[in-house]
Parts: structure tokens; C-alpha cells; sequence
């Protein structure tokens, strides 16, 4: 009879839960990185209109102009402050995701070292029983020859 842990069933959710936490943890990561992306590229964006505007401002450039330059950097500035607050947000949800994943890789871990342990266990006793046998097998074959 071949190894059984008493508590596979358990061991199993425990993988599948720290699998999913795992997942939502890269999920919230690339979402990160993205957002990350997206406001570098909003602050290039932002420093590129304003030096836009800086050369503008040596030309001949009318005042309507001039305002939807000053219109336009504001809206920049106004999306960037957004992306870096969602940054936030989203370091904050990471941060949340990694403790959660921990959590569950303590609790998966506890579980597959007593599976180890039972293996250990129950090795040894096979080990054991085998030893017995042969040691049955020793006593009978030199009773024979004794005889």
C-alpha cells in the first residue's frame, strides 16, 4: 500500500488558494508597471508642451494660443497628479497583495512539511516491516540449514 496523507485534501486547497493569491499578486504588479509607464510617458508629454510653450512665447504667438498652451499644461499637470495618486492606490493594493500571498505560502508550507513528516514516518515503518521480513526469511532458511 502506497503512501496516503491524511489531509491531501486540505493540502490541495492550501496550494490552490497560495496559486490564486500568486495570481492576484502578478495581476496588481502589471498593473503597476503599466500605470508606471503610462505616467512617464504624461510627464515627457507634460515637459514637451512646455517647452512648446517656452519657444511659443519668443515667436510672434497670440494670446489664444498662449492660453491653450497654459489650458493644455494644466490638463497634463491635473492627469499626471491623477496617475500618481492611482499609483499609489495601486502600490498600496500590492503591498496588501504580497501579505496576503505570504499568508498563504506560510500556511501551505505548514502543511506540506507535516505531509514531509508523515512521509518520513511512514517510510521508516515500511523500512521497518521490510527489515522485519527479512530478518523472518534469515531465521527460517538457517533453521533449515540447522537442521
Amino acid at each position: 500500500m502506497g503512501f496516503q496523507f491524511r489531509y491531501e485534501s486540505l493540502l490541495n486547497l492550501r496550494r490552490h488558494q497560495k496559486e490564486q493569491a500568486e495570481i492576484d499578486h502578478a495581476r496588481v504588479l502589471g498593473e503597476l508597471i503599466l500605470e508606471r509607464e503610462i505616467l512617464g510617458s504624461l510627464e515627457r508629454e507634460y515637459q514637451d508642451a512646455r517647452v512648446s510653450l517656452k519657444n511659443a512665447l519668443f515667436r510672434e504667438t497670440g494670446a489664444c494660443d498662449i492660453r491653450n498652451y497654459s489650458d493644455y499644461l494644466q490638463s497634463l499637470a491635473i492627469r499626471v497628479e491623477e496617475k500618481r495618486k492611482r499609483i499609489e492606490k495601486i502600490k498600496y493594493e500590492l503591498e496588501k497583495k504580497r501579505k496576503e500571498l505570504l499568508e498563504k505560502t506560510k500556511k501551505y508550507k505548514v502543511i506540506e512539511k507535516l505531509r514531509d513528516k508523515d512521509f518520513e514516518k511512514w517510510q521508516k515503518r515500511e523500512n521497518e516491516l521490510e527489515q522485519k521480513r527479512i530478518n523472518e526469511l534469515a531465521v527460517l532458511r538457517h533453521g533449515r540449514e540447522y537442521v
